[in-house]
């Protein structure tokens, strides 16, 4: 439907950002092509693009600092060359780069981390592999005006908005313009099946450096590390993530109106909170991963922005999700809390969740400010034009709390370890059970949503950790063993 068919012998072509000449570039090794546009005009589903080791950000301002793009659509000026889909669509809702989901085109660093890149960037791209780049984001660039350079400051951004650039997330209500929605639902046309994998993403400090005067929380520049909006089948894994700054306000990975999205077994630290589902996004496995050092919660269902576009339908102005986050589960993760000093807020954050199953997790050294905390998807009610019903997402539904391990780590009397925050918040069918709370031989708070001491299964004795140190995803998990049959991560076989 896309692209011609895959080639019965796929082929691996080189490209180097610095020293490679499209001139005269054959795509072998010794003749790479000099960009990526370039190099993505001799490759189809199955093929390979292999680039050579080097700082491809040295670049320059022309070459988007090494950034690797998939942003044009059948609207954009395209060469001769390019892929040229079939049209099924209005040209600016069809994306060019789109390959067979089961063939996928794979773009990998010539070795891990060997390549270091500013960004990459998906708009209506599918079927793409993006492997052991260092994806080390600068988003201070700005031209002799001083106009910001790189608006998708984000380290790794995709979506499926089909606004112009210069008019993006303008949307001031709760449905995308009227010119758009016919097309706005049909998800074959979204950016799907991407898989980031083997991959470092992080920030630098701006141009002055993090100096005593920087404030993080202050700093809008910095946004995510990974962000995929408006986006279905996206695989996340094998990464090391790293804001920098630890008091950062945004999540490490964002993942609004995403669908049927994996993130396992990376390496989340030095952020603020990790992974973030919300806007009606479905489906969303957290599985097998490692948080040291994180601010703020480990995984969490919100929240969203009112005026974000988050389920509508052509016709009907109330026809909106009416909770964050559905069917989210979030097992075998290992959460080691902020260091010394820092008042950890809760590992856990549901925002107005939908069948969420948080199970067979490690949290150490949290607890202060309880584990858990439900809260509203958003506080301001803002319907739409012709919606007489409320927006505000207040209801967390078949929330799922099972065969955790918890050790608490400076809570007093008045901390609540299940907690209730906003007006209206209503928690249904709340199934905890089979969880341990350490807390190093003191009593456990009783206060909150309910009394953990009474769950069924409850368990106050004292895990035996061992290790959980490293410097790499394998050795955190090869480290953090327990004692405790069937709750934690301590029996989990990792690959």
């Amino acid at each position: 439907m896309w692209l011609v068919a895959p080639n019965a012998t796929a082929k691996t072509i080189y490209v180097h950002l610095v020293d490679g000449n499209d001139a005269t570039a054959d795509g072998t090794y010794e003749r790479p092509f000099k960009s990526w546009r370039v190099a993505l005009r001799h490759v189809t589903s199955g093929d390979t693009i292999v680039a050579k080791n080097g700082d491809y950000r040295k670049a320059g301002r022309d070459a988007k600092w090494g950034g690797l793009d998939f942003t044009l659509t059948l609207a954009d000026g395209l060469d001769a060359g390019d892929p040229r889909p079939d049209k099924t669509a209005r040209p600016d809702a069809v994306g060019i780069y789109r390959y067979d989901p089961k063939n996928p085109l794979t773009i990998r660093a010539e070795t891990r981390f060997g390549v270091i890149l500013d960004h990459v960037r998906f708009h209506l791209a599918r079927g793409i592999v993006v492997d052991g780049f260092d994806i080390y984001t600068n988003p201070y660039y700005r031209d002799d005006s001083g106009k910001k350079l790189n608006a998708r400051r984000d380290g790794i951004h995709g979506d499926s908005v089909y606004e112009p650039e210069d008019s993006y997330n303008r949307v001031k209500t709760n449905d995308p313009p009227g010119s758009y929605t016919d097309k706005w639902y049909d998800r074959n046309l979204w950016t799907s099946y991407i898989t980031i994998r083997n991959c470092r993403i992080h920030y630098e400090c701006p141009p002055n450096g993090c100096t005593q005067s920087y404030d993080p929380m202050q700093d809008d520049d910095r946004l995510y590390l990974i962000k995929f909006n408006q986006s279905h089948h996206i695989t996340i894994e094998d990464n090391e993530l790293f804001d920098g700054k630890n008091s950062q306000r945004k999540p490490a990975i964002d993942l609004p109106c995403s669908d049927d999205v994996i993130v396992r077994r990376n390496l989340i630290r030095n952020c603020y909170r990790g992974i973030v589902s919300k806007g009606g996004g479905s489906r969303v496995l957290i599985e097998a991963n490692v948080f040291v050092d994180n601010s703020g919660a480990a995984f969490s269902g919100g929240s969203t922005d009112p005026d974000l576009f988050i389920d509508g339908r052509y016709g009907d102005p109330c026809s909106f999700a009416k909770y964050e986050s559905y069917d989210m589960t979030a097992r075998n993760n290992l959460v080691v809390s902020t260091r010394p000093g820092e008042r950890p807020v809760e590992p856990i954050a549901i925002w107005a969740a939908k069948n969420a199953v948080i199970e067979n997790n490690t949290f150490v050294g949290i607890g202060e400010r309880g584990v858990l905390l439900i809260r509203p998807g958003n506080e301001v009610d803002s319907p739409p034009r012709g919606c007489s019903r409320s927006v505000r997402l207040i209801h967390t539904e078949n929330l799922q709390l099972r065969n955790n391990i918890f050790v608490l780590s400076g809570v007093v009397d008045e901390t609540m370890l299940y907690q209730v925050s906003g007006e209206g918040v209503k928690v249904l069918a709340f199934d905890h059970r089979d969880n341990t709370f350490f807390n190093g031989g003191r009593d456990i708070p009783i206060g909150g949503l309910t009394d953990v001491n009474k769950e069924l299964g409850f368990s106050r004795d004292d895990p035996k950790l061992t290790g959980g140190t490293g410097s790499n995803y394998a050795s955190w998990m090869a480290t953090a063993k327990s004692q405790v049959k069937g709750r934690g991560v301590s029996f989990v076989t990792q690959k």
